[in-house]
């Protein structure tokens, strides 16, 4: 029982309520309030537990669905949300849902942003998703209608800081609706077909509730676009965390809406999300597998940035396979995406390739993946078409090129099979060759690059030969046939050079075709192939063994075999073992060499040689320029000779590679090709004089195949075909009768030397020069001198007296022959046997002519002076020799004193000297030719050398030094030389003190050379003296008269001499009287001694002498500071001293550290200068790379003595001490860019920036030293970090002033030469650069770490720099600043905002208007943090500046500081927008053309109507119609005519008027039409008219007002000003229009007529300048005011009368027309007074027109018939120039017409042809009309006429 009475109470209750409702369902209002109270009650019976209850409820609620349809109820949405939140009933939810959805769009805006937090508490608890039927949809669409009138906070603020915790209850609310949000931003209509993509069928049905009319517009739904909007903009508050909107945030900036990708882009920029995590990282995977191209091409661009997201390699592949292979191959066309969307995925997805290429293999196994992309990458290239791609745009360029550069990386990184890397070698030099397109070429060559670094060798051997096999191939292509249309000849060589080893044969060949085997070849393949023939350059980077290739192998792999046939092979099999026999024939060597290749020919003989001779001297080190060393070794050092010439005769197979190698260099140089004869007959040559005999016996038989060569026009050709000749003609395999022949043939073509020419002289030269080497040779190979005695040489050649006439060359041929003849001891015969005859005989047949030749430097003459003696042994001859060799100390050629030198050790040596034995290079045999040493003669020439070696003669020194040394170097093993090696080392140490490079360079190398032939007591002895030198008081100068102490031009004199010798000072110091100047000049020249002796250490050998002397550690503080001596030669010898004494410098500098840092700031200040400045360059070194904590204790003293030294009074000191700085400086900043603000850098900066910031340094005079300061300064702000706090304060300042010191000169050249229009433009760049600048980005960053201490601090200086900066720069800098701190540092700047703002007032009024402006925008970010008190204050302020103005300047900048607000800061001009928009309105009616611009844009920003603010408008208006400025007043007039005329116009709309409108802004309006007229001021006029029409009620009531009306109109009508006139008669007849109560047009005539009448073209009128008007259809001033009359008089009618007597009104203003004609009342038919001819411009200008428009509205009117509309028709008619249809223009005859159909309409209106004389009128008119008809041309007037004759008839 009691569960049914419970039961029934409920139903009770119920009905109740029922009841009620039903009361009052037809009362809206009544309704409303009970539904509000007992609505949530109703529906709380639904989660009642009888059925009865709930199905009661149920029929109620449907009741109530049909009453509440009306729009104005609206139900408690806020009670039923708080209902549905607590319930639990499904049922209960679902029927509160249903009236919230009912009325939430029908709640006012601030009530429903209110409700949001209310709807979304508590979304994301389990409990409301885990229901059985969810109403979370629902309630989420509920959610999305209330965000329509969200408002987002500014962000940062304190309303959107704390927007999180009003809405969310928990993190779990958040997540779920930011999650559901962003699905909304990918939702895309229309529904009901499939999921739009990134979105399941779930997600829709959830978005769409199952319904597509959820999102219909029409249906009462959402609006798709708005609501995406509102939900971005949702989604950028505060409400949110970056981790939550993180995917939203790419799905908005993904957007093509520009509004939502333009938040979206903002949340990306702004994200705190870190993209180096795995969760944000995955869920950017996984969307880009659901999500279409634009978000895949976002999303990939952000997974750029990510190292984590490169270790996800399954999903890389997959992203890969997704975008380019199955967007490719999709066949839905509405997903697969085209065009720009297709190239941007593309680029994305190469971006991320690369980059994940680039990272990932260091981050995890790229094995897997790498493989697979290369082969889809290939794919991808192929698909455009390879090698030879189809048309492709310039993104699929692009796409082609990140193609092939991806692949290089990958393959770099993802290891893949041999075979497989060969097979991408092949495809990508398959490119490089054949695909056109020269953008990809630098990314194929890359790829080939990349490649390199894995196939690198050592490889396996089986790899080798396939790649030898592409590389050869690409190697010699041809460009010009076939697909080829590149090279790739410097990426195979690049290749042969990275990939095969140094030793591979065949990699070598390819070098040698990159640099000879083409003509026409590029530099930079020349250069690779140059580098993989160099070990050096092969191995600099390889400490590993250092293998050569085989020379024999390449012997038979260049000169035997086919190359390309036998590259694939894996090895050349040895030589001798196939083939090894010596029958070879000429094809075989060149076939490798065809065409062009020829020329690489004599390179591969020359490279075999090197090769050969490298693999001989195992010690040979082969270090930059080896090739020269190496030349110069195998070709003037015995023991190197010997050394190769043993290796060759060692090789057991030997024989066969030299013998095939000279072979080759035999058959080149007889080729007779002229660009290889030289290089290989250099070659055989080179290699001849080594070959065992045995090899050369084939060749000798061939010998007279060199007799071309050597009767060739080529000196040089014709000198080594004649010692390749002597080689193998005196051979002893070569029979008596061959050598009896060749000796035949030279003897007859040397024979007619005398008179021979051209190449019959070169021919007889030739056969000199070979037969002097054929008989030299033949002694060396026999051991007789016998046959050539037979054949009786001196019938051959002649006497070097006999051919004194001749050619100098032939001559030098001569000597040639005869030193190869003398030097092998075979004298031409003579028949002298008595010695004095003999003397006689040789000087004059030899001695003299060659002393004529010695003496003018000739070397030739002067080696064969010296071989003399090897044939001419006798005392006497020796004596003469050795007395004319002397003799040639004076000649000044240095490489003649060495030929001197070697020519006295010939002489005093013979055979026993190194320089005659060179001689040799055939196998010889011992004989009497070999002379041995004149023992007598080695000690006397030694002791005269070393006598002459300590005069004072410079010239004489000198040559005494060379031939010193050139006797030690060729005569050191002989016993006399090597027990004077003492006596040669002090000789040489006395001339390390030469001033002269050369003496000192000999005598370094002659204590070098007695080093090292001495014992180890004269080392010791040696090492102390240079020891002594270095360290002690240095030489001693012995002085001569003409001892040369100075060099010439040291010490110039006026006369233009100078002084150089002792003798030059005597005389220079008796001259003046002061003996002391000698002493004075001979300490500067011991000064000078003493270095010039410390510069010749380590410069030249000796240091490494001193490097095995012990080092006293007092050295090396003065060692460390000579390194940095002012003299270039000190300085570099000590520096290699350094380097030969110091084997760990870092050891010995650690060690020593503090010992030399004490020795240099103690020297640092001394008193010579050349000391100070070392000192400076040594601490400057001594520092640079060391941690600080080194030299800290020093560093203040290190700062103290740079400054110090930096005002020295020598201009190098002071440069050196301004370098230390730049050290100092720049090791701060690297310790700041690699550290940051450590413990170590801030001691550093707290030196540093006053310096920097000093007067020294920025503010220097010198351009160079401000600049480098400068950039410190920057640097180091850039990475000062939170160390730079304690400088902010006087940092900023310093580089705010530095904005205008370093701005250029030019600026202010040009500026005070430009016109002023031109100045604006440079404001302008001047203003770009600053904010472009390096210094404000230093400032910028020096506020970066700033807290509000250091704000506050900052904040008195900034303030005074604002107020006395001048600079423009500057100025514009500090506004900038103001700017940033307003923004960036908002918290920290607000205490000072108010303050600054006020300061802001008047900087914004300065006179340059960049500078005014700048500060005008800063003020408005300031305005942002400022308090209310101070933004009133401003803003009062500007409107005071503004209505006070005396100038257009002043209101210009008020219109800049107003623009600026409303642009930077809307909200806040917002706020004060009733204080700004009134004076906003006003400003933009200015009379100035910029004020009113500046106005008009931020009255355009507002969106609002004037009649918002009209009554604060007024007051500002009646402010400026009050104040003394002209300007003022017209502005307040016009914006008056402006506001007349909005109210006047929304009554047009509205279709009411608000007549309290008008009437407040009649005062105002009235008082500026009482105005003077002004420029504009007829727009005061254009609404009258409308005003008085509107205000009729008014006027109609008060007649005090209605005639105050006519008054104005009158009045100003009456105005006495041509300009304004026509505007005033204008205004008066639409006046006269809109009171149709008056009668106006005979007041109309009175006021106007004297205006109407135009004078005579015959009469004569003042000519003055009048202003154009527009409009005047080329009309004169003149007529235009007559025209503006008669229209008034033509249109002033009464509107009233009009309608009712039509004709009386037209005959009324006809009448007043005729009152020019004096017509007395009656209208004059025949010649009209508007028709005069001075009226014919008016009349077809506006005049046709006028009557039609007239005629028109009296046709509306009740017409009568009668006479009198007949007389007043012909009149209109006969205005209309019938009689003239031709004249004006189409337009002007349209009107003619027009009006003419009007007089017809009215005339058949007046009664037609019943009228009497009626059809006669009628006639003559359609005369005209048919006359006009046939004479038009245009067919629209034709239509128009016959128009016109329908009407009539």
């Amino acid at each position: 029982m009691a569960a049914a009475s419970t039961e029934q109470r409920e139903l009770d209750l119920v009905d109740k309520v029922d009841f009620r409702i039903v009361a009052v369902a037809n009362n809206e209002e009544k309704l409303q309030q009970l539904l509000k109270v007992y609505l949530p009650a109703l529906l709380l019976k639904l989660a009642s537990e009888h059925k009865s209850v709930q199905t009661k409820v149920i029929e109620v609620c449907k009741r109530v669905e049909t009453f509440i349809q009306a729009p104005g109820i609206v139900l408690p949405v806020a009670a039923l949300l708080d209902q549905y939140k607590s319930a639990t009933s499904v049922l209960l939810k679902h029927f509160d849902l249903v009236f919230i959805q009912h009325s939430a769009r029908r709640l006012d805006p601030e009530d429903r942003r209110a409700l949001i937090p209310k709807a979304i508490r508590s979304i994301g608890s389990d409990v409301l998703r885990s229901e059985p039927s969810p109403t979370v949809p629902n309630l989420f669409n509920v959610i999305l209608r209330l965000l329509a009138d969200f408002k987002p906070p500014s962000r940062g603020s304190k309303e959107d800081v704390a927007l999180r915790d009003d809405v969310f209850e928990s993190p779990k609310d958040s997540e779920f609706l930011a999650s559901w949000l962003g699905k909304v931003l990918l939702l895309r209509g229309p529904f009901g077909g499939d999921s739009p993509p990134g979105l399941t069928a779930a997600d829709v049905k959830f978005l769409t509730l199952g319904k597509p009319d959820t999102w219909n517009i029409s249906a009462k739904g959402l609006n798709i676009t708005e609501t995406r909007i509102k939900v971005a903009a949702f989604l950028s508050s505060g409400a949110f965390v970056d981790a939550e909107r993180f995917l939203p945030a790419i799905y908005a900036a993904s957007s093509t809406d520009f509004r939502i990708s333009n938040i979206g882009d903002d949340l990306l920029k702004r994200t705190s999300v870190s993209l180096e995590d795995e969760r944000p990282v995955r869920q950017l995977f996984d969307a880009h597998s659901k999500l279409p191209s634009p978000y895949r091409a976002r999303i990939l661009s952000l997974l750029s940035r990510s190292e984590v997201a490169t270790t996800f390699t399954d999903e890389i592949l997959a992203a890969f396979k997704q975008n380019m292979v199955t967007e490719a191959n999709s066949s839905e066309e509405t997903s697969r995406p085209y065009g720009l969307e297709l190239a941007k995925l593309h680029k994305a997805q190469f971006e991320f390739l690369n980059w994940a290429a680039r990272i990932g293999p260091s981050k995890t196994d790229f094995r897997k993946v790498g493989a697979p992309i290369i082969d889809l990458l290939k794919g991808f290239v192929e698909e455009q078409g390879w090698p030879k791609p189809e048309s492709l745009s310039f993104d699929d360029i692009a796409l082609r090129s990140r193609a092939y550069e991806t692949i290089g990386i990958l393959a770099r990184s993802a290891p893949m099979t041999d075979v497989s890397y060969l097979s991408l070698a092949g495809w990508l030099f398959r490119s490089l060759s054949e695909d056109p397109t020269h953008d990809v070429v630098m990314n194929i060559e890359s790829a080939l690059s990349s490649l390199t670094t894995v196939l690198e060798h050592p490889r396996l051997a089986s790899v080798y030969g396939p790649l030898r096999h592409i590389l050869l191939a690409y190697m010699t292509q041809d460009e010009d046939t076939g697909d080829a249309i590149r090279s790739t000849r410097h990426a195979a060589t690049k290749w042969a050079n990275t990939c095969l080893p140094f030793s591979d044969v065949y990699a070598r060949w390819i070098n040698l075709l990159a640099i000879a085997g083409r003509r026409t070849e590029r530099s930079e393949v020349t250069e690779e192939g140059r580098k993989g023939l160099d070990p050096w350059a092969y191995y600099a980077d390889d400490d590993a063994s250092k293998s050569l290739p085989d020379w024999r192998h390449m012997v038979r792999a260049f000169f035997q075999e086919n190359i390309t046939e036998s590259a694939a092979g894996s090895s050349l099999q040895p030589p001798g073992k196939a083939g090894g026999g010596m029958d070879v024939d000429e094809k075989s060597i060149f076939q490798n060499f065809p065409g062009d290749a020829f020329f690489a020919f004599p390179v591969a003989l020359e490279y075999c040689k090197r090769v050969l001779f490298l693999s001989a001297l195992e010690d040979f080190k082969t270090d930059p320029g080896w090739e020269s060393q190496l030349e110069t070794r195998s070709r003037s050092n015995l023991e190197t000779r010997q050394t190769i010439r043993d290796y060759i005769s060692s090789q057991d197979d030997g024989n066969w590679a030299i013998y095939r190698l000279l072979l080759a260099a035999f058959e080149g140089m007889v080729k007779q090709s002229a660009k290889v004869v030289e290089p290989c007959a250099t070659t055989f040559v080179d290699l001849a004089c080594f070959a065992p005999e045995s090899v050369l016996a084939a060749l000798a038989l061939r010998s007279n195949e060199l007799l071309p060569l050597i009767t060739s026009n080529n000196k040089e050709v014709r000198v080594l075909g004649a010692r390749a000749f002597g080689i193998l003609a005196a051979h002893p395999s070569c029979s008596q009768e061959s050598l009896a022949r060749s000796n035949a043939s030279l003897t007859t073509a040397a024979k007619p030397f005398k008179t021979a020419s051209g190449q019959g002289l070169n021919a007889a030269e030739g056969a000199f020069l070979a037969l002097g080497h054929l008989w030299s040779r033949k002694v060396y190979y026999k051991t007789s001198t016998e046959d050539s005695e037979n054949v009786n040489l001196g019938d051959i050649f002649p006497t070097l007296e006999s051919v004194s006439s001749s050619l100098i060359s032939t001559q030098e041929a001569i000597f040639d022959a005869y030193t190869q003849l003398w030097t092998a001891g075979v004298a031409v015969a003579t028949g002298k046997e008595d010695e004095a005859d003999m003397l006689a005989y040789v000087t004059k047949s030899f001695v003299e002519p060659l002393m004529i030749h010695a003496k003018k430097g000739n070397e030739r003459a002067i080696t064969a002076l010296g071989r003399l003696t090897l044939v001419f042994k006798q005392d006497n001859i020796v004596n003469l020799v050795l007395e004319k060799l002397y003799s040639l100390y004076d000649i000044k050629g240095v490489e003649v004193q060495f030929a001197v030198g070697e020519a006295i050790a010939a002489t005093i040596g013979c055979w026993d000297a190194g320089v005659v034995q060179l001689t040799l290079d055939v196998a010889a045999q011992e004989g009497p030719w070999r002379v041995g040493k004149r023992s007598d003669r080695v000690a006397s020439t030694l002791q005269k050398i070393l006598t002459d070696s300590k005069t004072t003669k410079p010239s004489l020194m000198k040559a005494s030094g060379i031939w010193l040394f050139c006797i030690i170097q060729h005569c050191s093993q002989l016993e006399e030389v090597h027990q004077k090696l003492r006596d040669c080392q002090v000789a040489f140490m006395r001339l390390l003190a030469a001033r002269d490079d050369l003496v000192k360079e000999t005598a370094t190398r002659g204590l070098t050379l007695v080093f090292q032939k001495g014992d180890a007591e004269l080392q010791k002895e040696l090492q102390r003296d240079i020891v002594t030198a270095f360290t002690g008081t240095g030489p001693q100068t012995k002085v001569e008269d003409d001892t040369e102490l100075f060099e010439a031009g040291a010490l110039p004199t006026t006369d233009g001499n100078s002084i150089t010798s002792y003798k030059d000072i005597v005389s220079l110091a008796n001259e003046v009287g002061d003996q002391s100047l000698i002493y004075k000049f001979m300490s500067l020249a011991a000064d000078s001694a003493t270095w010039s002796t410390r510069s010749a250490f380590g410069r030249f050998g000796l240091s490494n002498i001193l490097s095995q002397s012990e080092i006293d550690p007092k050295l090396y503080p003065k060692l460390f500071r000579y390194r940095f001596d002012p003299n270039s030669h000190v300085q570099k010898s000590m520096d290699d001293i350094w380097k030969a004494l110091v084997k760990d410098p870092g050891t010995v500098l650690d060690t020593q550290f503090d010992a030399i840092m004490q020795d240099l700031l103690k020297n640092i200040i001394g008193k010579e200068w050349r000391v100070r400045q070392a000192c400076c360059g040594a601490i400057s070194d001594l520092i640079a790379g060391r941690p600080f904590p080194k030299y800290e204790t020093y560093y203040k003293d290190i700062w103290a003595s740079a400054l110090k030294v930096l005002d020295d009074v020598k201009g190098s000191v002071r440069e050196a001490a301004f370098k230390l700085c730049i050290s100092l400086s720049a090791t701060l900043v690297r310790q700041l860019e690699e550290s940051g603000p450590t413990a170590a850098a801030v001691p550093m900066m707290k030196e540093a920036l006053p310096f920097l910031l000093s007067e020294k340094a920025i503010d220097n005079k010198a351009e160079d030293v401000k600049i480098f300061a400068t950039l410190t300064v920057i640097k180091i702000a850039k990475s000062g970090g939170k160390g730079l706090n304690p400088y902010v304060p006087t940092l900023i300042p310093n580089l705010l002033g530095q904005l205008s010191t370093i701005e250029p000169e030019a600026f202010n050249y040009a500026y005070l030469r430009a016109k002023e229009e031109n100045k604006e433009v440079i404001d302008k760049l001047r203003s770009a650069m600053v904010s472009q600048s390096p210094l404000t980005e230093a400032i910028e960053n020096c506020l970066r770490n700033a807290d509000s201490d250091v704000i506050s601090k900052l904040a008195p200086q900034l303030e005074e720099t604002v107020k006395s900066s001048l600079g423009m720069a500057t100025k514009v800098g500090c506004a900038r600043l103001l700017s940033t701190l307003a923004t960036r540092h908002t918290n920290d700047f607000r205490p000072h905002a108010a303050r600054f703002l006020q300061l802001m007032e008047k900087q914004a009024l300065g006179k340059n208007n960049e500078v005014s402006g700048s500060y005008a925008r800063a003020a408005a970010y300031i305005f942002r943090v400022a308090p209310d008190e101070a933004r009133e204050l401003y803003v009062n302020r500007f409107i005071k500046l503004y209505l006070e103005s005396e100038d257009e300047i002043r209101r210009e900048k008020v219109a800049d500081a107003i623009l600026a607000l409303s642009k930077i800061s809307p909200d806040h001009f917002t706020a004060l927008e009733s204080q700004l928009l009134p004076l906003a309105f006003l400003g933009k009616h200015d009379t100035n053309e910029y004020v009113e611009k500046g106005f008009e844009e931020v009255w355009s920003r507002s969106g609002l109507t004037i009649t918002r603010y009209i009554p604060e408008i007024v007051s500002l208006v009646q402010e400026c119609l009050g104040s003394a400025q002209w300007a003022l007043r017209h502005a307040g007039a016009l914006a008056t005519s402006s506001i007349v005329a909005a109210i006047t116009g929304s009554s047009d709309l509205t279709g009411q008027v608000n007549i309290g409108n008008l009437k407040a802004v009649w005062p105002i309006y009235d008082k500026s039409l009482s105005l003077k007229t002004f420029a504009k001021k007829e727009k005061l006029l254009e609404p009258f008219p409308d005003f008085v029409s509107k205000s009729k009620a008014w006027w109609t009531e008060d007649t005090q007002f209605a005639e105050q009306l006519k008054k104005i109109a009158i009045r100003e009508a009456n105005r006495n000003n041509d300009e304004y006139r026509p505007h005033a008669f204008k205004c008066l007849w639409k006046f006269a229009a809109a009171r149709d109560d008056l009668t106006l047009l005979p007041e109309i005539c009175k006021i106007v007529w004297d205006y109407i009448d135009l004078p005579n073209e015959d009469e004569d009128e003042m000519d003055v300048d009048k202003p154009k008007q527009g409009n005047t259809r080329g009309v004169d001033p003149r007529s235009q005011i007559a025209w503006a009359g008669i229209e008034a008089v033509a249109k002033g009618y009464n509107r009233k009368k009009m309608r009712k007597t039509p004709i009386g009104e037209l005959k009324e203003i006809l009448l007043a027309l005729e009152h020019g004609n004096n017509s007395k009342g009656k209208p004059n038919l025949e010649s009209p007074y508007i028709g005069k001819t001075e009226f014919d411009i008016v009349r077809r200008a506006y005049w046709y027109e006028c009557v039609a428009e007239v005629l028109e509205a009296a046709g509306d009117g009740v017409v009568n018939t009668g006479d009198e509309g007949l007389v007043v028709l012909k009149w209109y008619f006969a205005t209309l120039d019938l009689d003239k249809a031709d004249a004006g223009t189409e337009e002007q005859r349209l009107a003619r017409i027009k009006a003419a159909i009007a007089a017809a309409q009215l005339w058949k209106k007046q009664g037609g042809d019943a009228v009497e004389g009626l059809a006669q009128t009628k006639a003559v008119v359609k005369g005209a009309v048919e006359k006009a008809l046939r004479e038009e041309r245009s067919l629209e007037v034709q239509g128009k006429w016959k128009e016109c004759l329908a009407v009539l008839g």
